[in-house]
């Protein structure tokens, strides 16, 4: 199963809600279908390139002591001991369209560039 993640921090601390909302324009750029929604989570069904493959996108805000963050993670069953290419290939599109769409929001943990998980303190 592939998983990556992103880890984003606002620039300027925003309660939960507003951090899920500022999701929108990435889940409408990205084609993403939502399945649920609440105040700090959302969850959202990806198509890939191939037609076959279903990819799933989670957000979920973490609460730090310096403030809450943005935990962004693409899933799908592509086997990872392969990289998942299909999947990585989603995943660094949503990289760049977060990037254009969240720009108040700084990218601090990638999981194909930092480790498999971010440092939980």
């Amino acid at each position: 199963m592939a998983r990556f993640l992103l880890l984003f921090r606002p620039r300027l601390p925003l309660p939960p809600p507003e951090l899920i909302g500022q999701l929108d324009p990435l889940i409408q750029r990205f084609h993403a279908d939502v399945e649920h929604r609440s105040p700090a989570h959302l969850s959202a069904m990806v198509r890939g390139e191939h037609e076959m493959l279903r990819l799933q996108l989670i957000a979920d805000v973490q609460a730090k002591a310096d403030g809450p963050v943005l935990e962004l993670v693409l899933m799908s069953r592509e086997a990872m001991g392969a990289g998942a290419p299909h999947t990585k290939q989603v995943f660094e599109t949503l990289v760049a369209i977060a990037g254009q769409v969240m720009p108040d929001f700084e990218l601090v943990f990638r999981s194909d560039r930092d480790g498999a998980l971010p440092d939980r303190n």
